[in-house]
């Protein structure tokens, strides 16, 4: 049976996402997200989400990267900010 949402790797100004399949999705407000392909991750509210967790194209999601926590996120699973572009080798 195919798993009803988007598992492959998506970007949001260059930093790799790949949603986390889970089953217990249904009634909650966001979805969880690795970075980068590490264990690092970030929830997405659904309102920026299609409903098989793909990210809209068009979504501002720089208040969710724009925290302490998620920067730091960011930091250990190894992207940096270039010149408004995150940036980092895959791990």
């Amino acid at each position: 049976m195919k798993h009803p949402y988007n598992t492959e790797i998506q970007h949001y100004r260059g930093i790799p996402l790949l949603l986390i399949a889970r089953k217990d999705y249904q009634g909650k407000a966001a979805k969880r997200f690795t970075l980068n392909n590490t264990n690092q991750n970030v929830w997405i509210p659904n309102k920026h989400l299609s409903e098989d967790g793909t990210i809209d194209p068009f979504a501002d999601l720089d208040y969710v990267f724009n925290t302490t926590h998620a920067k730091n996120k960011l930091h250990i699973s190894g992207m940096r900010l270039q010149g408004g572009i995150y940036v980092g080798t895959a791990v």
